[in-house]
């Protein structure tokens, strides 16, 4: 468990250039901006990129400051989160082997700009007794010789609050990624779950 290599991307099943897959926000967020469409395809993915006008330079020193002061402020404050501790990180780290990846697939889209975006995306299993909060996933993109030429680590899932992966249950995830390595093999990379976090 916690490591799953995938089968070949099969290029029959790409997007074309206007039917593209693409995450973003939500619908009522999408009012100003361009609804793009959904892959006909195998993959289950979101359906949504919204693109915004530019902000004026004078907005955006407003915007910065604002979130630099907010940063600031949770800083220099209590996070309302436990401190780590020695015994939590042990125990996060042995429930890595309590989550299982299955269905792994490929999926390749398009930009705004017109370049590549590729898409790994699969189930995660929660085969503990504890609830997941947040997965870290690494990814192994390999070329033709089967050596590794791109390791990524990205946070595949998070949930705020109490919410989370319950015991027994199984989420969906996906991860984009954009500028892959020109000897990348265009096979579904090996996914391995290096970190952890409980509830």
């Amino acid at each position: 468990m916690g490591a799953h290599k995938g089968r070949p991307y099969h290029p029959k099943r790409e997007c074309g250039r206007h039917s593209v897959v693409l995450t973003g926000p939500s619908p009522e967020f999408c009012q100003r901006g361009i609804t793009l469409a959904r892959c006909l395809g195998r993959f289950d993915t979101p359906q949504r990129l919204c693109y915004f006008p530019a902000m004026p330079a004078s907005r955006q020193f407003l915007v910065i400051s604002a979130l630099l002061l907010s940063w600031g402020a949770v800083g220099c404050g209590d996070s309302g989160r436990p401190a780590a501790d020695p015994e939590r990180a042990a125990r996060e780290e042995a429930y890595r082997d309590q989550v299982s990846l299955s269905g792994l697939g490929l999926a390749k889209g398009e930009n705004f700009l017109g370049d590549e975006v590729f898409y790994v995306e699969g189930s995660l299993s929660n085969d503990g007794e504890g609830t997941i909060r947040k997965v870290e996933l690494t990814f192994l993109f390999k070329d033709s010789l089967d050596q590794v030429v791109l390791r990524e680590a990205r946070t595949a899932l998070e949930y705020r609050g109490k919410r989370g992966i319950a015991p027994q249950q199984v989420a969906e995830f996906q991860v984009a990624f954009e500028n892959l390595p020109r000897d990348w093999n265009y096979v579904v990379p090996e996914v391995q779950v290096t970190g952890i976090g409980l509830q």
